[in-house]
């Protein structure tokens, strides 16, 4: 049994010279990024990538990015081949530099773990070791656009609770079959992710159920990509980072208001489940969740 991508459509490879200035992609304008970014854009908060690597030389990343590390044996090291790590990275932490484009959280610290091999899979025991990985640096997030529809391990499990206890909040996509959420996002201790379209409707091929938390933008979404450049994707894939990247802004935020105390997993979620834009059915639905993640809400 595997871990693999949540299936995920490159719409467009757009080169660096596309952009004369930092580009604010559609989906951050829906869920009110610029004005959150009046208050904090997550300076110090510490995000966990667990994907297929990184561009750590990307020119929109290579400020924020802190570490990176690889659990597969690829030829390649930690370097992204597929695109898609990177991709999901500058959703989160794209760097405000007056260049390509700007992610949700753009002071965030990166921390990239390739978890995912080259192909897009990897097994239960690379996943394993991203997640101790990541709990060791102490980060403050784990963003992870993987799925798999067997129940893993238990020590997957328990290194969730691990993380949940020590008050790191966890992000992962439903998937990309248009049928049941799928793990890691399954379990409890998770923000499982939906996508909706530029209409914020249900994406069709985003997965669904009672299990399903939030929903974000995740149709043709600009972000970083392999090899310096930047592309347009879809997928559940790219609503989990989305998330990511908001709940790095609400932990900054907290601090500030707090006298730099963060808050637990528990009263976390409470913040962002209440941080909704109510869509579909009236209250939390198998589409929807408790609706899209809404920052023009962040206290």
């Amino acid at each position: 049994m595997e871990f693999k991508l949540a299936d995920f459509e490159v719409k467009e490879v757009i080169p660096a010279s596309a952009f004369g200035d930092d580009y604010i992609d559609w989906g951050l304008k829906a869920v009110g990024a610029e004005v959150a970014w009046q208050k904090t854009k997550g300076k110090g908060v510490k995000v966990a990538v667990l994907d297929t690597g990184i561009d750590p030389d990307h020119p929109d990343l290579v400020q924020n990015v802190k570490e990176y590390v690889d659990f597969t044996g690829s030829s390649y090291g930690a370097e992204d081949v597929q695109g898609h790590g990177t991709h999901c990275a500058g959703i989160i932490g794209g760097t405000d530099n007056g260049i390509g484009m700007i992610g949700i959280a753009p002071e965030v610290d990166l921390y990239a773990a390739k978890v995912l091999g080259d192909n897009g899979s990897g097994n239960f025991e690379s996943i394993i070791r991203g997640l101790q990985w990541a709990i060791d640096r102490n980060v403050d997030v784990i963003s992870m656009s993987l799925g798999t529809a067997s129940r893993p391990p238990e020590q997957v499990h328990q290194l969730i609770k691990e993380a949940t206890e020590r008050g790191i909040i966890l992000v992962a996509a439903t998937g990309n079959e248009n049928s049941e959420v799928c793990w890691p996002a399954m379990y409890d201790e998770v923000i499982a992710v939906s996508a909706v379209d530029q209409q914020l409707q249900h994406a069709r091929f985003s997965n669904y159920g009672i299990k399903n938390e939030i929903s974000a933008p995740g149709v043709d979404i600009v972000s970083t990509y392999k090899g310096g450049t930047y592309a347009r994707l879809s997928g559940t894939s790219m609503a989990t980072p989305m998330v990511a990247g908001a709940v790095a802004l609400v932990i900054a935020r907290h601090k500030e208001l707090f006298f730099d105390v963060k808050p637990t997993a528990e009263n976390l979620h409470k913040i962002v489940d209440k941080m909704v834009k109510d869509l579909g059915e009236v209250g939390r639905d198998i589409l929807y969740g408790e609706g899209m993640i809404d920052l023009t809400l962040l206290p």
